[in-house]
């Protein structure tokens, strides 16, 4: 949806604050009754009114010819029940501003009016009001029917809110007023009371506007106001999902009803929505004229005109882009150099994604990889292309066989085959070991990729895939199927050619993650569902037990299996007979010294026999063979692969290859030389062969020499006689493989290779490559490895030939895989051993080195692996090491991802003083930061904070195993993230509105989801896949609940019953009535007899799971949120409205504690694993933990900036997880229940900073009210200003430094005296908020800009009005003085800078700015140095006579900054990124005073930094 706050900027003081202002009006569900009202306004109603009941209409005001947008009027209540109240309404005299003052502003717009019989609907309550908000959906229908996408913008005064926000729930639950919905772009409120206000409960506000409006309001209808129940579950309920549909103008009242007082207050008559959803206005009139206007010239008409048809011009763009979108695709008249410039920016998009170049079967490296020769494998290749070409169901062949039987090659044939014919899709040749092809992790992105190259349609269908989704490639096996894969081919047409695509997938037992194995398997089935193609899958592989369990998932009807080593013996004989006899013949070929008949006849039989139907022996005997030169050597070569038939008659054929492997090694050791030589020669080759078969991706010839340490041609020479097993390139730079990955088993089982020069120990083996690893980093890593300088550089910014020059390939697998070699080597660590002392002198560096591969995710499992090693022996000092570097890594990771040497500069500065990290590395600490904030003295709860959702986080689950956490959010995905690192793991989608919760099935591998859809999904963990969409109920589903076995699921929704489903059939098993209003949560005992439901009905009821029959447990004095048994079944935790947690006895229903202490309602609970704690997430945005058995806080967490709507511990109740409406998941060490420091200052945001003219001292302005004044070397508060009554939003001091101006919301400017805090001034005369304040240069003027559009000019000693500006549209958001006093700048919100003649107030020069100035100030050329530029004033005579100028202009690309400022998230000196903020210190605002930066935060602290940088 397009913003409509293109042009200026807020105008409001709460609009200006955004996310600032949230606390004072929380988005939450706000309160227990919704009423509201409209009533004739305070300038008079002189249309003619009769007393008789009103109609029921929706009529046109104003009908253009051609209208774009449709803006819709709803009254409030009747105070006289006159039948033209819905005119009356909006119009003073004869006035009706929707017809007579909006229409030249907007004249495409059709304007129609709502008129409704008020006070009955408002008296019978809920029931009234839905009554008539069907009937406005069903005209509005009858009005739209053949222009249903035309935006809508309802306008609503006081009840008539209610209406309208009741309409859009209804339009929600009921599909056929869905377009009405959809097409709702905003709503302007006039006086609605949404919530209970500053002083008063909202059933209060409700009674004071109903006896204001109707005089004598009927006992039903005034009972109905003190049940708390007339229309509260409108907001506290449904509405509250839909608050972020729309962008919403709130306009509140500010003059007193007559003895009523103010009735509707700014906190009753606003949303409190986050960002630009709402603007909150301010208007001169009480609740009765809120909505009325005299003149289209007067000042509230102005604003309320303002807002509104930027409003409507931003639904009508909305519109236009999404009608664009939609439109369907017209053949294109671009030049072709156009399209193709289209088709290369696709190609270039395609090209970033992750690709395995050695998974194709015809890649480089696999050139030499053989086919089947002709008269192989006839009838077997026979029965694979006719399953291929077939179009039966079995879409999966799958070719197990044993170790060395032919798979490889006899894929290769088949790709070859179809590769040439046009239907090969893709190709993956997986390789143990084998870097790329050796994990999953891009087994998706290279089909991808090479499915694209197959057609134009395909390539432009997986290129719109990752536009959309550049972070595709970092996500699930899932996402990239169906993205990537499954997508972009069902969309093919079915006339396509080819009609059919082969995927052939080699080896998938080689993938090194069996998860990952099962997961493809699991997708692939997902294959059959094509429509209009088809693709069939080619898997080879060994039978091992995930591949063979991963099948017997897929119906028999959907697969073929053919075990290759089933097959008859004379057939594989015949076969290897040929293979062999092609082999020899080419050998002999090249010896002319070898008879034309060699070897004969007989000689191939007895190979034949040896090779026991493994071609990988027939195929290792011929390269033995054919390896020596000389002719005789030829023939002593045959005659020991011979000799292994006589050695081992009647033997496995595993046996046979174990012979060839040995009688290969055997001949490579150098005939000639001492015993004391050919002992080295063993121990080294020992070693390389070890390292070859241990290493965890492959490394060429050059890389290992280097990482094993030996000299230049040593392993070379080493493995001169060993091309039979190993592929050596001449090409010393090149990756060297194993031939088969049978030789890394033979090598590594003492059963099988019994000769001990050769066997490898592999847990010493991975130990010698560790120590070679930590080695390699200890003389190669080094402070920025990649000479970049500058400390924040982007990795975004060098390209990656750099990185791999100054990181190399052996340097790169020593900082992945280092740990992983510990590990496997079950080695132990100890204090200052050689692991402790390498992290205590490279660890930054090897962080640094991480950031550069963008590895730092891989890099933190890595640590987290070392600290489980360290945690099993007694280390205390390397243990206490490497936890804080944990904590150091998850800290700090997303600012080395991005720039890797802010790991010496933000990471370490940012760190806690007592961190272990940043005392050993205290030396590096950037000795550019003179000075900066105090830091926290220990690591804070808050573990890990997860970005990703784009909206409210509404759910949190982690997995039975603790590994994952899942997430349930308002922008309708549901994400599961490695919990460990914080990586997104899966982004679910499927739901078409907001989630709200998530549970996770007891075996973990399910997860279950409900929505505002009105459904339940169940999900496969894995992969992501929809199992279940359980349909049934017909309103918002607001939780759901695994039972213990998992067999079972309940879900509870908007309209009262409780649900329990069959979670395998997706069955109701039975329908739970008994609440009266909305069900909020649902939550199974553990042992799966009862179930327990929280309600809007203020109510727990525990229900037995199989009868139905319940109790009802009372006590709350609001809606029930959350509810969940402790671990022993024999409490329940409640959380509530009323802001308390109650724990019950879910046995009798006796409350055995009410726990207070959240300041707001409490939206989840959840007890710890062993029942000892219970954790509880509040509006008030803060985690709370507590004792279960005494019900005292043991933690309060602090850190979310928007409410927490869910909480869960992990299965070991180390970790918890909250997730909240900022978007985030937060995941807390709840073990330690370390807390941030506290730091003293405003306890709310700084809104205001400014240093004094000597730089001594620093003023804030605060949400709080008060002005601080801080000794800005210290940081020491000096004095606390009181007296304004609402937030400061501006403050200067005086040139001199003696005084302090400061302009406020309370719409007054103060003077205080800075020494002493006295109050000089109190400057009335803004009737709004003031924004801007700047002295004179002699102190003795005062200028303040306001929300007003005014500039005033003060007398600062007399606090007498000088001059009073009027010219700005906006609210003028910054003025300066000119050094000579004469001139006076200012910026506003209308996108214009000012100069003004301070003596006269003439306007001088008028600059139009593409942009809203927040900041301004005159430099010494007297030019204006801007936020965002530069701009050339003009210069002023004493005999100049100037009219205004207006200078239409764009500012210098280059602003004038000063040398330092803030820019995001990051402190910038002179255009380069010098300090990454992390998200605790972000800035609301700052202030530079040369070397000295200052920044103000929403949490209440104020941050100042002193650097050292040079002019």
């Amino acid at each position: 949806m397009t913003s409509f706050t293109e042009a200026p900027g807020p105008l409001t003081p709460q609009a200006s604050k955004g996310e600032g202002k949230r606390k004072r009006s929380p988005t939450a569900v706000v309160s227990d009754v919704m009423p509201d009202w409209a009533s004739p306004g305070r300038r008079g109603d002189n249309l003619q009114t009769t007393h008789r009941v009103s109609k029921n209409f929706l009529k046109v005001l104003v009908s253009p010819e051609d209208p774009d947008v449709d803006i819709i009027a709803v009254h409030g209540l009747n105070p006289t029940n006159t039948e033209f109240h819905a005119e009356a309404t909006w119009t003073v005299e004869d006035k009706l501003w929707l017809r007579d003052f909006l229409p030249p502003q907007l004249p495409s717009a059709r304007v129609l009016l709502f008129g409704y019989n008020a006070n009955v609907a408002f008296e019978t309550s809920i029931a009234g009001v839905r009554e008539q908000a069907i009937n406005l959906l069903n005209r509005i229908a009858s009005k739209r029917e053949e222009a249903e996408e035309k935006p809508i913008v309802f306008v609503a005064h006081s009840l008539g809110g209610i209406v309208v926000k009741r309409a859009l729930v209804e339009a929600k639950l009921d599909d056929s007023y869905k377009s009405i919905r959809e097409a709702t772009y905003g709503i302007a409120f006039f006086g609605t009371p949404h919530q209970g206000g500053d002083f008063a409960k909202l059933g209060d506000i409700a009674a004071s506007i109903i006896r204001g409006v109707l005089r004598n309001p009927s006992s039903t209808f005034m009972e109905a106001l003190k049940k708390d129940s007339l229309f509260s579950d409108t907001l506290v309920g449904d509405f509250r999902h839909q608050l972020e549909d729309y962008y919403v103008l709130s306009f509140f009242e500010t003059l007193p009803m007559g003895r009523l007082g103010l009735i509707v207050d700014q906190k009753s008559a606003t949303l409190g929505l986050a960002g630009l959803r709402e603007r909150q206005i301010p208007m001169d009139a009480d609740h009765t004229g809120v909505c009325k206007f005299e003149s289209a010239e007067g000042d509230d008409y102005e604003q309320v005109s303002f807002n509104l048809v930027r409003l409507v011009k931003s639904a009508v763009k909305a519109a236009a882009e999404r009608a664009c979108i939609a439109s369907p695709s017209v053949p294109s008249s671009r030049p072709l150099s156009e399209a193709a410039s289209v088709d290369t920016a696709t190609k270039s998009l395609l090209s970033h994604l992750p690709y395995a170049v050695d998974a194709p079967f015809n890649t480089y490296s696999r050139q030499h990889d053989p086919t089947c020769l002709p008269d192989t494998r006839v009838d077997l290749l026979r029965e694979i292309y006719t399953w291929a070409d077939g179009k039966d169901g079995r879409f999966i062949y799958w070719l197990n066989g044993l170790a060395g039987t032919g798979k490889s090659t006899i894929t290769r044939t088949v790709a070859r085959k179809y590769f040439e014919n046009g239907q090969l899709g893709a190709s993956f040749f997986f390789s143990r070991g084998g870097g790329d092809v050796g994990h999953a992790s891009k087994f998706f992105t290279t089909i991808a990729v090479q499915l694209a190259q197959k057609s134009q349609s395909l390539q432009r269908y997986i290129g719109d895939a990752v536009r959309k989704n550049a972070n595709i490639a970092t996500q699930s096996l899932g996402d990239q199927w169906r993205q990537l894969v499954l997508g972009p081919l069902s969309k093919l047409s079915g006339d396509s050619y080819p009609s059919s695509y082969i995927l052939v997938i080699d080896a998938l037992d080689e993938c090194d993650n069996n998860e990952d194995i099962r997961t493809i398997l699991k997708l692939l089935a997902e294959a059959q569902t094509f429509q209009t193609i088809r693709l069939r899958v080619l898997l080879t592989s060994r039978p091992e037990i995930p591949i063979r369990h991963g099948f017997y998932r897929i119906p028999e009807t959907e697969h073929q299996v053919f075990v290759l080593h089933h097959i008859s013996s004379s057939i594989i004989d015949h076969d290897i007979r040929i293979f062999l006899k092609y082999n020899l013949r080419l050998i002999g070929q090249r010896k002319p010294s070898l008879s034309a008949s060699w070897p004969g006849e007989e000689t191939v039989k007895q190979l034949v026999q040896i090779a026991s139907g493994l071609f990988i022996w027939a195929a290792t005997a011929c390269r033995f063979i054919q390896e020596v030169e000389k002719g005789f050597l030829i023939q002593n070569r045959l005659a020991a692969v011979l000799q292994i038939g006589s050695s081992i008659v009647g033997e496995q054929p595993e046996k046979y290859l174990n012979e060839i492997y040995t009688t290969v090694l055997r001949h490579s050791i150098p005939a000639k030389g001492s015993e004391e030589e050919k002992e080295k020669f063993l121990s080294m080759l020992r070693d390389i062969l070890g390292s070859i078969v241990t290493l965890l991706s492959p490394l060429s010839i050059h890389s290992l020499s280097r990482l094993l340490n030996f000299q230049p041609g040593e392993v070379d020479d080493c493995l001169e006689d060993l091309h039979a097993i190993l592929d050596i390139s001449r090409d010393h730079t090149r990756l060297l493989r194993l031939h088969h990955p049978s030789f890394r088993d033979f090598l590594l089982k003492k059963d099988r290779c019994n000769d001990s020069n050769f066997w490898v120990e592999e847990k010493p083996a991975n130990e010698t490559l560790a120590a070679r690893c930590i080695q390699l980093m200890s003389t190669s890593l080094k402070e920025d490895i990649c000479g970049v300088t500058i400390p924040g550089t982007l990795v975004a910014d060098i390209k990656r030939s750099r990185v791999e020059q100054c990181l190399p390939l052996e340097v790169q697998y020593a900082c992945l895989h280092w740990v992983k070699h510990l590990r496997r080597s079950d080695a132990k660590l100890r204090d200052n051993d050689y692991v402790h002392q390498f992290l205590q002198k490279h660890l930054l560096h090897w962080l640094e080195a991480l950031g550069w591969m963008q590895k730092i995710s891989e890099g933190i499992l890595e640590i987290i692996s070392l600290e489980s090693i360290a945690s099993a022996v007694n280390c205390l000092s390397s243990y206490g090491f490497i936890h804080d570097l944990k904590r150091f890594a998850l800290h700090n990771r997303v600012g080395i991802e991005q720039a890797p040497l802010q790991v010496y500069h933000s990471a370490l500065f940012f760190t806690p003083v007592t961190s272990i990290v940043r005392r050993q590395f205290s030396n590096k600490m950037p000795w550019w930061i003179k000075r900066g904030p105090e830091v926290e003295a220990n690591w804070s709860a808050t573990l890990q904070t997860l970005e990703g959702h784009s909206g409210p986080v509404e759910a949190v689950a982690f997995s039975p195993d603790g590994k994952q956490l899942a997430s349930g959010s308002d922008d309708l995905t549901v994400r599961i993230w490695d919990a460990a690192t914080g990586a997104t793991l899966q982004t679910l989608e499927g739901h078409s509105d907001l989630v709200s919760a998530v549970a996770f099935s007891p075996d973990g591998k399910q997860l279950a989801s409900c929505s505002s859809d009105k459904t339940v999904r169940i999900w496969d963990a894995a992969t992501g896949a929809t199992l279940q969409t359980l349909e049934g109920h017909s309103d918002p589903v607001y939780a759901v609940a695994f039972s213990p076995d998992g067999k079972q699921l309940a879900s509870g929704s908007a309209r009262k019953p409780v649900r329990i489903w069959d979670a395998s059939t997706g069955a109701t098993l039975q329908t739970l009535e008994g609440h009266s209003h909305q069900v909020y949560a649902v939550a199974f005992s553990p042992d799966g007899k009862q179930l327990a439901s929280g309600s809007y009905d203020r109510t727990v009821r525990i229900w037995d799971a199989s009868t139905g029959t319940l109790q009802t447990l009372e006590g709350h004095s609001g809606p029930v949120y959350a509810v969940a048994f402790s671990p022993d079944g024999k409490q329940l935790a409640s959380g509530s409205w009323d802001k308390t947690v109650r724990i019950w006895d879910a046995s009798t229903g006796a409350t055995l504690q009410t726990l207070e202490g959240h300041s707001h309602q409490v939206y989840a609970v959840a007890f710890s694993p062993d029942g000892k704690q219970l954790a509880s997430g509040s509006a008030d945005k803060t985690v709370r933990i507590w004792d279960a058995s005494t019900g005292a806080t043991l933690q309060t967490l602090e850190g979310h900036s928007g409410m927490v709507d869910a909480v869960a511990f992990s299965p070991d109740g180390k970790q918890l997880a909250s997730g909240s409406d900022d978007k985030t998941v937060r995941i807390w060490d709840a073990a330690t229940g370390a807390t941030l420091q506290s730091l003293e200052g405003h306890s709310d945001s700084v809104d205001a900073v400014a240093f004094s003219p000597d730089g001594k001292q620093l003023a804030s302005g605060s949400d709080d009210k008060t002005v601080q004044i801080w000794d800005a070397a210290r940081g020491a508060t000096l004095q606390s200003l009181e007296g304004h009554s609402d937030s400061v939003d501006a403050v200067a001091f005086s040139p001199d430094g003696k005084q302090l101006a400061s302009g406020s919301d309370d719409k007054t400017v103060r003077i205080w005296d800075a020494a002493r805090g006295a109050t000089l001034q109190t400057l009335e005369g803004h009737s709004g908020p003031v924004y801007a304040v700047a002295f004179s240069p002699d102190s003795k003027q005062l200028a303040s800009g306001s929300w007003d559009k005014t500039v005033r000019i003060w007398d600062a000693a007399t606090g007498a009005t000088l001059q009073t500006l009027k010219g700005h549209s906006v609210s003028v958001r910054a003025v300066a003085f000119s050094s000579d006093g004469k001139q006076l700048a200012s910026g506003s919100g209308d996108k214009t800078v000012r100069i003004w003649d301070a003596a006269t107030g003439a306007t001088l020069q008028t600059f139009e700015i593409n942009t809203v100035i927040t900041r301004l100030s005159y430099s010494s050329d007297g030019s204006i140095v801007t936020d965002c530029g530069r701009l050339d004033a003009i210069s002023l005579h004493e005999d100049a006579a100037f009219s205004s100028i207006s200078s239409p202009i764009v500012l210098r690309p280059v602003a004038f900054r000063p040398n330092i400022f803030v820019q995001d998230e990051w402190i910038v000196h002179k255009e380069s990124r010098m300090l990454w903020l992390p998200p605790d210190y972000r800035h609301s605002c700052s202030a530079v005073d040369e070397n000295v930066v200052c920044l103000g935060h929403r949490s209440g602290r104020v941050s100042i930094f002193e650097f050292l940088f040079s002019h």
